[in-house]
């Protein structure tokens, strides 16, 4: 099948076949492209937290390095110089550990953020849409359904206009919802790659 940049607007009133069969590819690609972030945010979110346990590790080694001073060695003369050095070392752990804490925070907010807020707001925004497309298509066709089970004689003719009169505002809905959830299948595709860069340039920005 050739690339396809963007569903029809046009198509989705007409509801064919071959535009069903062009809508699923975009479904398909919309749940591959869901899993992969799902996996994607682990991925990020287990470098954000091994980030943290630095910062926490590092804060841990510094005051354990000015507690030797504090130990009540039985053979503890002459101590001054490794107390002395430890000290320094305390100090060159603190000044990196603000750097860990820095980077953290970098990472929280420029790395891990945009792909929580990406799952969220866009491809939410497709899964809700999705559902809504998918009542509106089910109520068009028991309203058709319904319509076309109605008997020919002409004493039916009011029931027949009130059925009729479902059958248009069933169609107008589910116009309405594929019009939107196509524009949201369309415009997911020039999001995520934006969504899929944005990430790991803060994180290389960070780093």
């Amino acid at each position: 099948m050739p690339a396809v940049d963007k569903l029809l607007l046009e198509e989705a009133l007409q509801d064919s076949p071959q535009t069903r069969s062009l809508l699923s590819v975009f479904e398909e690609d919309a749940g591959t492209l869901t899993d992969y972030t799902n996996q994607l945010l682990q991925a990020m979110q287990r470098v954000y937290g091994a980030q943290n346990e630095m910062c926490l590790a590092t804060q841990q080694l510094s005051k354990q390095l000015l507690a030797y001073e504090k130990q009540n060695f039985a053979l503890g003369k002459g101590d001054e110089e490794v107390i002395s050095t430890l000290h320094y070392f305390s100090k060159v752990v603190d000044e990196l550990n603000v750097l860990h804490t820095e980077l953290a925070k970098q990472l929280a907010d420029t790395m891990v953020l945009p792909i929580i807020q990406f799952r969220e707001k866009d491809l939410t925004e497709v899964s809700t849409l999705k559902d809504l497309f998918g009542l509106a298509s089910n109520e068009h066709d028991l309203s058709m359904a319904k319509y076309s089970r109605l008997p020919k004689k002409k004493e039916n003719e009011k029931v027949k206009t009130e059925v009729g009169k479902e059958v248009a505002a069933a169609r107008r809905k589910q116009h309405l919802s594929s019009l939107q959830y196509y524009c949201a299948l369309n415009a997911l595709q020039y999001r995520k790659r934006m969504a899929m860069m944005e990430p790991m340039i803060g994180f290389a920005h960070g780093q």
